[in-house]
C-alpha cells in the first residue's frame, strides 16, 4: 500500500485491542461480527441507496479503517483515503414468505462464517434483498472493531438523510463530526496512575472469576453460537421503570443488581464480578456523542451481595459505585486485569450484561425519507460464555448470546427464566431483603420439591427385620440361606442357631435400642449372631477384626455398648482393646460358642422390637479424625431392602455375593436382603477380592447372580476379564453388577458392557446415615464417549431428595448444590454425639410431617433435566488453586477417560515453596506405559506427557495437575474405597520449585527464550517456565505470536501460545511442524544465516 493511499495511522482503543486479540485467537469463532438486518418499506432506489452509503463512508474515517499488527510492538489502525462501497443486490420477491425466512437465515449464517480480513478495508458488507413490490430486507455486516452500537444508529440515520437528498436530486449534506483519532488522542492523555489506584482498590481480594456453575453442554448440534430471548411483561416493565423513577435509580442499575444477585445464587458466592459495557463517550470531549467509531469499553462490575441486606439500599450502593467507576471507564480491560489478583491467562469474568441504548427509534418510526425502517435486529457475538443485552421498549427484552459448547439451550432458557423471575420479584417487593426474592418459578419449585419426590410404596414399616426373616423361614425352611467356603445353613438351621443366641442375650439384658458390639470374621456364625442380636431386640454394632486394638477401644468407649459378642478366634484382640479402657467402662464380653453352649431353646423369642427401634450402628470416619456411629432403624432398612428387591426384581433363585467388610454399610444389605426373599447369601473371603482371577472363579463356581463392588475392585475384575477368551467368560449366571461407594467412571461402564452386554450396571448411591442406597440408576447401554459422569439416578420409594444452597433454598435444575435426604430412611443421628447429630440431621422444612428431619450429606450434586441426580464431588474436597475453585473429582473424571489410565485420584497438597497444588495419582493400564517408573512424580516419560496433552484439550489450565505420581495401585481402606490419606507425598524432585531456570537444549528453545525475554522484559527465563505466570497476557501473546513466523517460518494459531505455555512445549510443536514441512532439522545455521533472525 502506497503512502498516498493512507490518510491516517493511530493506535487502537482498549476495547479494540481486546477484540483484535480474541479475533486472532479464534478466527473461526465469528466473534465480534456485527450484523444488522431491517426491513425497508417504500420505494427503494438501489443505486441511490448505494450512493448514500458511499457518502457515509467518505464522511467517516472509521469506516475506511483496516488493522495491522504483524511485526509491530503495538497493533495500529490504518485509515484509507478512498474506499469503495459495494451494495450486493438480490431479488427474492418470487419466493413465499416462509422460503424467504429460510433463505435469509442461511444467508446470514454463511455471511458470518465468511468473516472479514482485518487488514483489508472496508470491514463491512451491504446487501439489499427485494422481498416484495415495496419491501426490501437490508443486511449490514461489519466488524465490531470499527463501530459501537451507538454509531450504528447515527450512521443509519445519516444514510437515510443522504438517500432522501439523492432521491430529490440534491447533493447530500456534508456534516462536520470529529474524527475517531481525536478520541484516541484523548485516551492517551488520561492518567493511568489514578485509574490503577482505583481499580486495584475496587478489585482487592478478588482472586478468581465468578463461575457460572451449570451443567456444561457436551455436543452442540449445528452452530455453537446460541441466541435466545425473553420478554418481560409490560406490567413488570412499567413497574421497574416506576421503581427506578421513585428511588432515583437508573434501569441499568436495577438489571445489574439483579444479575449480580442471580450470579450469587448460582455460584454460591456473596462477592461476584461480571462484565458490562460502558459508552466510553467522555463528557469532557466535545462532540463525543455524535462521533462515529468504537467508543464502548468492557469493564468489571464487582458487587457484594448480602442476602440479609435490604433491596433498595443494595441497589443504591451499586449505583454509587458505578458512578465512581465512570471516571475511569477509559481503562483497558487488559490493564484492569493486570491490576487485579485474578491470574493471567484467565478471563476476569465469564458473563457480560449490557443495557442497550442504540439510537434506532427515530429511524424506525420516521417515514419522512420516503422509506420506513422497521424490524431492526442486531447480531453480535462476543468471546464470553454468556452475553445478555437488555433492550428497552414498552416491555424490556432480554437477548442472550451464548456459547453452546458451554451452555446448552435448555440450561440457558432456564437461566433467563430465573433472571426474569427475580426481576418480577424486585418489581413487586422492592422493600424486602435480597434473600426473600424468589428465583425459582412456581412450576420449577413444585417440580424439584414435589413432583420428583412422589415415589411411594407400602412396605411393612411397623415390623422389625427379624419378623420378616421368620416369615421367610416359614415359607422356605429347607432352602440354603447362607454359605461360606464348605459351610452352609438352611433357613431352618440359621433360624435355630440365631434363636439359641437370642435367648441368652435377652437374659443378659439385651432389648430394644440396646447396642451390642459384634467382633468376628465374616462367616455363617457371624450372620447368625447378627440375626440373634436383632431377635433379642438389640441393635448390632459390627467391629472390624482387621482394625488395631486402639481403634476398637476408641469405638467401644465412644459407643458405651454394654456387651460385646465375640468369636473365639478374635477374643485376644478384644481383650487387648478392653485393656485400653478404664475398668468401669469395659463392656461384658460374650463368646459365640459360649452362648451356643448354654443350650437355649431354638424357638423364636417373642418379637421385642418394631420399625422405629434401632437395627444397627455403623461407625464411619469423621472429618475431625474421631469416628462417628450412625444409628439406623428397622423401618429405614426395610425400606431400603424392599425397594432394592422390587427394583432389581429379585427372587428365591438369586445368590447374593457377600463381599463387603462387616463395617461397610452395604454389608447389612448383603447379609439380610436375601433372607427376606428365600435367596442365598454367599459369603466370600476378603482375600479372594485381592486376587481377581480367584475372585472371578469363585463367583462363577458359586453361581452368583447379584454382585455389589466398589469401582476400584470392578476395575481389577475387568482387567482380568479382558485378558480372557471372550467366548469363555465366567459369571454367566450374573444378572446385575452394582458399583457403589465411589464415583463410577463412564469409561468403566463401556468396558464392562463390552464384556457383558446383557448384564446391566446399577449405579447405586447413598450415605450410611440414610440406610445405605437411596438413589439408583441403570446403565444398560454404553455411555457416550463425551459423557463425563454417570448419574446416581432416582430416589428409592418413600425417600425425598433436595438439592439446596447454603441457605437451604432449592437450587434450579442443572445447578450444583448440597444434597439433603429426607424420608423413612433417615437415621437417628450419631450415637452419643448430639452436637454432630444436630449439625447433620436438620428439621425438614419441606415435609408436612411433624418432627421430620433430613440429612445433610455433604455431597455436591445437581439435577439433570429428566429428574435424575448427578453426583459432582464432596463439599469438603473442593479446593482453591491459585484463586480458582477446583473440584478434583472433575479432573479425575477427565483423566479416567484416557484409554491408558486404569485409575486416577486427584488431591490438593501443600508442596514446598509452591503452596497448594493439584497432584494426580495415576495407575496406568497394564502395559500402557512401559517406561513408567513406579512412584515417579516427574513427567519425563511418554505416558505423563500424553496425559498432560489430553488434559489440556479438556480442562482450563488452572485445573491441570502440577505433579503426576505413577502408582501400581491406589491404596484402599477396609471398605475397598480409595484411602486418600495413604497416598504418598510427591518426591522432592517434583515438589521443589526453588531451582535455577532450566536452560535451552536446542536452537529453537534458545531463540524462544530470547523472544520471551524481549516480550516479557525478563532475563531469567527457563524452558519450563509458564508464559502467563511470568507476567504474560493477551496483548503480549499477540506480540510474541507475530514474531514466530519471522523467526521460524511456521504458521501457528494464536491459541497455541495459550495451550503450550512453556518454551519446551512450544519448541516441540515448532520443531514438529518444521520437520513435517521440510524434513528433519538440519545442523545449526551459519552465523550469516543467524543474523537474519537475531532478536
Amino acid at each position: 500500500m502506497s503512502h498516498h493511499a493512507i490518510e491516517d495511522i493511530y493506535p487502537l482503543s482498549p476495547l479494540q485491542q481486546g477484540m483484535l486479540f480474541h479475533t486472532l485467537y479464534a478466527p473461526e469463532a465469528g466473534q465480534y461480527f456485527l450484523q444488522i438486518t431491517c426491513t425497508l418499506e417504500g420505494q427503494v432506489e438501489p443505486a441511490h441507496f448505494e450512493a448514500a452509503w458511499q457518502h457515509v463512508l467518505d464522511q467517516h474515517p472509521a469506516l475506511r479503517t483496516s488493522f495491522t499488527w504483524e511485526e509491530l510492538e503495538e497493533p495500529l489502525q490504518v485509515v484509507h483515503r478512498a474506499v469503495s462501497v459495494q451494495l450486493t443486490r438480490q431479488d427474492w420477491s418470487h419466493l413465499a414468505p416462509e422460503a424467504q425466512r429460510r433463505e435469509l437465515a442461511a444467508l446470514l449464517d454463511a455471511d458470518r462464517q465468511r468473516g472479514f480480513a482485518l487488514d483489508q478495508a472496508p470491514l463491512m458488507r451491504l446487501l439489499l434483498i427485494r422481498t416484495g413490490p415495496r419491501t426490501h430486507t437490508f443486511v449490514w455486516s461489519c466488524h465490531h472493531l470499527l463501530l459501537d452500537g451507538w454509531s450504528l444508529g447515527l450512521l443509519l440515520e445519516e444514510c437515510l438523510d443522504a438517500y432522501h437528498a439523492l432521491v430529490r436530486g440534491e447533493r447530500p449534506a456534508r456534516g462536520v463530526t470529529r474524527p475517531y483519532r481525536d478520541y484516541i488522542a484523548w485516551l492517551q492523555q488520561q492518567s493511568s496512575g489514578q485509574a490503577e489506584h482505583f481499580w486495584r482498590e475496587r478489585l482487592a481480594g478478588f482472586a478468581s472469576p465468578t463461575p457460572l456453575p451449570v451443567a456444561r453442554a457436551t455436543k452442540a448440534e449445528g452452530s455453537w453460537h446460541g441466541r435466545a430471548s425473553f420478554n418481560l411483561s409490560g406490567e413488570t416493565s412499567e413497574q421497574l421503570r416506576a421503581l427506578a423513577r421513585t428511588h432515583a435509580l437508573t434501569p441499568n442499575t436495577l438489571f445489574q443488581g439483579i444479575w449480580a444477585l442471580l450470579l450469587s445464587r448460582y455460584s454460591g458466592q456473596s462477592d461476584v464480578v461480571f462484565g458490562t459495557t460502558v459508552s466510553g463517550r467522555p463528557a469532557s470531549l466535545p462532540g463525543a456523542q455524535s462521533m462515529v467509531g468504537m467508543f464502548i469499553n468492557t469493564q468489571p462490575v464487582r458487587t457484594r451481595v448480602d442476602p440479609d441486606g435490604l433491596v433498595l439500599p443494595y441497589l443504591q450502593q451499586l449505583q454509587r459505585e458505578q458512578a465512581e467507576a465512570r471516571q475511569y471507564e477509559y481503562s483497558s480491560l487488559v490493564q484492569i486485569h493486570g491490576w487485579s489478583e485474578v491470574p493471567r491467562g484467565q478471563n476476569l469474568f465469564e458473563t457480560l450484561l449490557v443495557f442497550e441504548s442504540f439510537p434506532f427509534s427515530h429511524a424506525e418510526t420516521s417515514p419522512g425519507h420516503g422509506v420506513t425502517v422497521t424490524d431492526i435486529e442486531t447480531y453480535d457475538f462476543t468471546s464470553y460464555i454468556l452475553h445478555i443485552d437488555v433492550v428497552p421498549g414498552p416491555a424490556f427484552t432480554l437477548l442472550a448470546s451464548y456459547d453452546r459448547r458451554q451452555l446448552d439451550d435448555a440450561t440457558l432458557a432456564r437461566l433467563l427464566t430465573h433472571y426474569a423471575r427475580l426481576l418480577e420479584e424486585l418489581a413487586h417487593h422492592p422493600g424486602r431483603r435480597l434473600d426473600e426474592l424468589s428465583m425459582l418459578p412456581d412450576a420449577e419449585r413444585r417440580q424439584v420439591l414435589l413432583d420428583w419426590n412422589q415415589q411411594r410404596a407400602d412396605y411393612p414399616f411397623n415390623s422389625a427385620i427379624p419378623q420378616l426373616i421368620q416369615e421367610q423361614v416359614a415359607r422356605t425352611p429347607d432352602a440354603i440361606a447362607v454359605a461360606h467356603r464348605d459351610d452352609q445353613l438352611t433357613y431352618r438351621e440359621l433360624n435355630a442357631r440365631s434363636n439359641r443366641l437370642a435367648h441368652p442375650l435377652i437374659t443378659e439384658g439385651v432389648g430394644p435400642d440396646v447396642v451390642v458390639a459384634l467382633l468376628g470374621d465374616r462367616g455363617v456364625d457371624f450372620l447368625a449372631a447378627i440375626v440373634g442380636i436383632l431377635k433379642a431386640g438389640g441393635a448390632y454394632l459390627p467391629l472390624d477384626p482387621e482394625h488395631p486394638a486402639e481403634r476398637l477401644a476408641q469405638i467401644l468407649g465412644q459407643s458405651q455398648t454394654p456387651i460385646v459378642v465375640v468369636s473365639r478366634e478374635r477374643r485376644a484382640l478384644l481383650d487387648a482393646a478392653l485393656a485400653l479402657l478404664p475398668a468401669g467402662a469395659r463392656p461384658r464380653a460374650l463368646e459365640i460358642p459360649e452362648l451356643l453352649e448354654r443350650q437355649a431353646p431354638a424357638d423364636d423369642p417373642p418379637c421385642r422390637s418394631h420399625g422405629r427401634n434401632l437395627a444397627y450402628v455403623i461407625y464411619t470416619s469423621g472429618s475431625t479424625g474421631a469416628p462417628k456411629g450412625a444409628m439406623l432403624e428397622h423401618a429405614g432398612k426395610i425400606n431400603h431392602i424392599r425397594g432394592m428387591i422390587d427394583f432389581l426384581r429379585l427372587g428365591p433363585a438369586d445368590v447374593m455375593a457377600q463381599t463387603a467388610s462387616q463395617c461397610f454399610d452395604i454389608s447389612v444389605w448383603q447379609f439380610l436382603a436375601p433372607l427376606m426373599l428365600g435367596a442365598r447369601v454367599q459369603i466370600l473371603d476378603t482375600e479372594l477380592t485381592r486376587d481377581p482371577a480367584r475372585f472371578l472363579a469363585e463367583l462363577d463356581r458359586t453361581g452368583i447372580t447379584l454382585l455389589e463392588v466398589v469401582p476400584s475392585l470392578m476395575t481389577a475384575m475387568i482387567e482380568q476379564l479382558e485378558r480372557m477368551d471372550p467366548a469363555r467368560l465366567p459369571m454367566q449366571a450374573l444378572h446385575w453388577l452394582i458399583p457403589t461407594g465411589e464415583v463410577l467412571p463412564p469409561a468403566l461402564c463401556r468396558r464392562w458392557l463390552k464384556l457383558y452386554p446383557r448384564v446391566p450396571l446399577l449405579n447405586a448411591y447413598g450415605p450410611t446415615e440414610t440406610s445405605d442406597d437411596t438413589n439408583l440408576y441403570t446403565v444398560s447401554q454404553p455411555p457416550p464417549d463425551d459423557e463425563e459422569r454417570v448419574p446416581v439416578g432416582y430416589a428409592l420409594p418413600n425417600l425425598t431428595m433436595y438439592i439446596l444452597d447454603s441457605r437451604l433454598r432449592p437450587v434450579p435444575v442443572g445447578l450444583a448444590g448440597e444434597l439433603y435426604i429426607g424420608g423413612i430412611g433417615v437415621g437417628r443421628g450419631y450415637l452419643n454425639n448430639p452436637a454432630r447429630t444436630a449439625a447433620s440431621f436438620l428439621p425438614d422444612p419441606f415435609s408436612a410431617l411433624s418432627g421430620a428431619r433430613f440429612y445433610k450429606t455433604g455431597d455436591i450434586c445437581r439435577y439433570r433435566p429428566d429428574g435424575s441426580i448427578e453426583f459432582l464431588d464432596r463439599a469438603d474436597f473442593q479446593v482453591k488453586i491459585r484463586g480458582f475453585r477446583v473440584e478434583p473429582g472433575e479432573v479425575e473424571s477427565v483423566l479416567a477417560r484416557h484409554p491408558t489410565v486404569r485409575q486416577a485420584v486427584v488431591v490438593a497438597r501443600e508442596l514446598p515453596t509452591r503452596g497448594k497444588q493439584l497432584v494426580a495419582y495415576v495407575v496406568p493400564r497394564e502395559g500402557a506405559w512401559p517406561g513408567a517408573a513406579e512412584g515417579s512424580a516427574r513427567d519425563g516419560h511418554e505416558g505423563i506427557t500424553l496425559l498432560r496433552e489430553f488434559l489440556q484439550g479438556h480442562l482450563p489450565h488452572y485445573m491441570m495437575p502440577s505433579v503426576f505420581v505413577v502408582l501400581p495401585a491406589l491404596p484402599l481402606n477396609a471398605n475397598g474405597k480409595v484411602d486418600r490419606k495413604a497416598l504418598p507425598i510427591p518426591d522432592a524432585a517434583a515438589a521443589q520449585e526453588a531451582r535455577p531456570p532450566a536452560p535451552p537444549r536446542s536452537d529453537v528453545e534458545e531463540r524462544l527464550v530470547a523472544l520471551w525475554q524481549e516480550v516479557l522484559s525478563r532475563q531469567s527465563i527457563g524452558v519450563e517456565d509458564d508464559f502467563f505466570e511470568l507476567g504474560g497476557h493477551s496483548l503480549l501473546a499477540v506480540r510474541a505470536h507475530s514474531r514466530l513466523r519471522e523467526l521460524f517460518g511456521v504458521d501457528l494459531p494464536l491459541r497455541t501460545l495459550f495451550e503450550l505455555t512453556t518454551v519446551a512445549r512450544l519448541a516441540e510443536k515448532i520443531e514438529a511442524l518444521r520437520w513435517a514441512t521440510s524434513g528433519p532439522p538440519k545442523d545449526e545455521p551459519e552465523d550469516a544465516e543467524r543474523e537474519e533472525v537475531e532478536l
